[in-house]
């Protein structure tokens, strides 16, 4: 592929709600651009950005992939992305890099939960978009009913760009309403207005041409004075009001059938803006090397690919850049375009495009500059974690590999987070939903050989006394020979949550040599790691040693450290011993309409709702929830409110779990520990 100046290279983010048909037009972009000599669809498994084993499988889209056609003389970089939820650190990534949206919709479902949330992903980035109504094919598609629905959504700013010929199983075209010519069939041959969508055609022009000229001045009062606009002119005005996002334009397609993909591409090229826009980014390097990795491929047989987007400068093969976020000098060996899973070497990666360079050592959101005048551009903020599970390894192979290839898994998406949690001992991992999780853990298996065991993870239940209590530890074994002696009082009593563990040494007289005293502490601290409730750690108490017995030979460490396990297990019965859970800090974001069943729900969950934040249709609810109601709630919101919900939990204290509440945990630990011991 030649090479291409940044007034010529086009980086446009294909986004939408899952199903929409992303992955097929740009399939269909590629095929009519000449990119591709077939035509690969997504039920068979053959298109060029669904290539991943898990994307033929599951028939979706679940990495972000990019795919390059040449149009007009102009290189358009596409960038396909998931449209679930769970994989919307892709999509994350793609917008970062992207100077445009093109936002996908179904010409029979319209604006639906996806389509909102990654319409607020441009917003942020305050990217211009195209909107592509595809599938009119399809029984009950309806042009104008997805396009009333843009405008009720998003004011009059969208307006239409091209209208379809025929409706449903006859859709068989497109009109552009500036130009008044009509795009007939796969082959899009020109030819006049057909009669029957005439009347269609004056009325969307005229919207488009009265939206186009409220920004032009000259325009509107030749439009007011009834004067011919010249197309031209319309055609500058709308590109300059698409840019500056002032105006959204509406095409109207059939992927699979290749309707309408021709002036999809026109609308890239003529009103989208160029990759020269966005290296506003890298001002500060004065013309010298900027460019963000932003997207990093664990390849278990190439090694690491690293997604590039140059922002300011050339990034050559056989060259040295310094990456500013590690302080570290980088080798360049070979730099590639990249079209879905084919690659192309090339001499350079020019301003404003992107490419892929293989073996670097770069994560995702570092920045490649030079040493002398380094530059670092803005990382990728990926969205928080929203689910957990635990994961075990299934073979002692497996054991061993595991932790190398998380780290990998890792890298390469870092909307994964792994760790292990200390009060349970199980390795977790968290991401954005339960299908997220899944797919990573068949990731582990099928690129790095590592099969492991996906499942809840356990709650870090404590265990604690409510009341004060006494009793004496007793070790003495005296058969003939060297014996074991040791004889130890406790008291022990509650302190204030979260104040922890507390040994005070209250012996007088010697009664118990000093040597012994540490060993009774650690008795004492080994018998507080596996409560007598549930086997869960026992927090919050003051133990105090106040007498005990030796004997001069059998004494030892190990009978007093036994003695003093055994005496804060007695003493710990005698307590008044209560279970206590973690709570969560919780903040759920729905639509409005979904508040009072949001509430409801959260009140089954034993929450306590602390307050709600109404702001713009959207309602925010603070709760405190005990953890072990909230280990499927990503996956429960979703649900609830059709995907529109969005939460964040932080861990903010532990309180005494309910009764009833409480003996359903003891007898499921009890049979958990009653199984391992089996």
């Amino acid at each position: 592929m030649k090479p291409y100046d940044a007034e010529h290279v086009f980086n446009a983010t294909l986004v939408s709600h899952g199903g929409a048909g992303k992955t097929s037009l740009v399939e269909a972009m590629l095929f009519r651009s000449g990119a591709i000599s077939r035509l690969g669809s997504v039920e068979e498994g053959n298109t060029t950005s669904d290539y991943d084993p898990d994307e033929v499988k599951r028939g979706m889209s679940v990495s972000l992939s990019v795919a390059p056609a040449e149009w007009q003389a102009s290189k358009i970089n596409l960038l396909d992305t998931p449209g679930y939820a769970d994989f919307f650190g892709e999509v994350v990534e793609a917008v970062r890099v992207a100077d445009a949206g093109i936002v996908v919709i179904d010409g029979v479902s319209g604006v639906q939960v996806g389509t909102e949330q990654v319409w607020r992903a441009l917003d942020e980035r305050s990217l211009p978009r195209l909107v592509v109504v595809n599938k009119l094919d399809r029984e009950n598609a309806s042009f104008d009913r997805v396009l009333d629905g843009l405008r009720e959504r998003y004011g009059k700013q969208v307006v239409p760009l091209t209208i379809p010929i025929g409706h449903e199983n006859t859709f068989r075209g497109v009109v552009d309403l500036l130009s008044r010519k009509a795009y007939l069939g796969s082959d899009a041959s020109a030819s006049d207005v057909p009669a029957e969508v005439a009347d269609d055609v004056d009325l969307h022009r005229e919207a488009l041409v009265e939206a186009i000229c409220e920004h032009d001045d000259d325009l509107i009062n030749l439009y007011l004075e009834g004067e011919d606009l010249p197309a031209e002119s319309l055609q500058a005005v709308l590109a300059t009001a698409v840019r500056s996002g002032d105006l959204i334009p509406v095409v109207s397609t059939s992927a699979t059938r290749q309707l309408g993909i021709g002036c999809v591409l026109d609308a890239v090229v003529a009103l989208l803006p160029s990759a020269a826009a966005g290296a506003h980014e890298a001002i500060a390097a004065n013309g010298k090397l900027a460019a963000l990795a932003f997207k990093t491929v664990a390849d278990p047989y190439i090694g690491r690919m690293t997604f590039v987007r140059v922002f300011s400068g050339t990034l050559n093969a056989d060259s040295h850049v310094w990456n500013s976020a590690k302080a570290r000098d980088e080798r360049i060996t070979q730099v590639t375009f990249v079209r879905g899973k084919t690659t192309e070497a090339t001499p350079r990666i020019g301003l404003g495009d992107i490419g892929v360079i293989p073996k670097l050592e770069a994560s995702t959101g570092d920045t490649l500059t030079m040493r002398e005048d380094p530059v670092t551009l803005d990382r990728i903020a990926f969205p928080d974690t929203a689910y957990s599970a635990s994961i075990h390894p299934k073979t002692r192979n497996d054991v061993d590999k595991l932790s190398t290839a998380l780290g990998r898994l890792v890298e390469e998406d870092p909307t994964l987070r792994v760790y292990r949690d200390d009060s349970t001992g199980e390795t977790i991992m968290s991401g954005l939903g339960e299908s997220h999780i899944q797919i990573s853990a068949e990731r582990l298996a099928r690129k790095f050989g590592v099969n492991v065991e996906v499942g809840l993870p356990k709650v870090a239940y404590m265990e604690t006394i409510t009341a004060a209590s006494k009793a004496e530890g007793r070790h003495v074994r005296q058969s003939g020979g060297h014996g074991q002696y040791g004889v130890c009082s406790l008291e022990i009593e509650p302190t204030e949550r979260g104040a922890g563990f507390e040994f005070v040494d209250k012996i007088v007289g010697g009664v118990v040599p000093r040597q012994f005293i540490p060993a009774i502490e650690k008795g004492v601290r080994e018998a507080m790691e596996r409560g007598n409730l549930a086997g869960c750690p026992v927090v919050d108490v003051r133990v105090s040693l106040v007498f005990g017995k030796y004997h001069p030979v059998d004494s030892s460490e190990a009978a007093f450290k036994m003695a003093g396990s055994m005496g804060f297990k007695a003493a710990f019965n005698d307590a008044h011993p209560c279970l206590l859970e973690p709570v969560m800090q919780v903040a759920v974001t729905v639509p409005d309409e979904f508040t009072g069943d949001i509430i409801g729900d959260l009140n089954g969950k034993r929450a306590r709702v602390q307050g709600m934040n109404p702001a713009s249709g959207y309602t925010t609810i603070e709760a405190q929830v005990p953890q072990g109601e909230m280990l499927r709630y990503a996956t429960e919101l979703r649900s609830m409110t059709q995907g529109r919900g969005i939460f964040s939990m932080k861990p903010s204290h532990y309180e005494e779990v309910p009764a009833h509440a409480a003996q359903k945990v003891i007898e499921e630990r009890k049979k958990e520990l009653a199984e391992a011991r089996a």
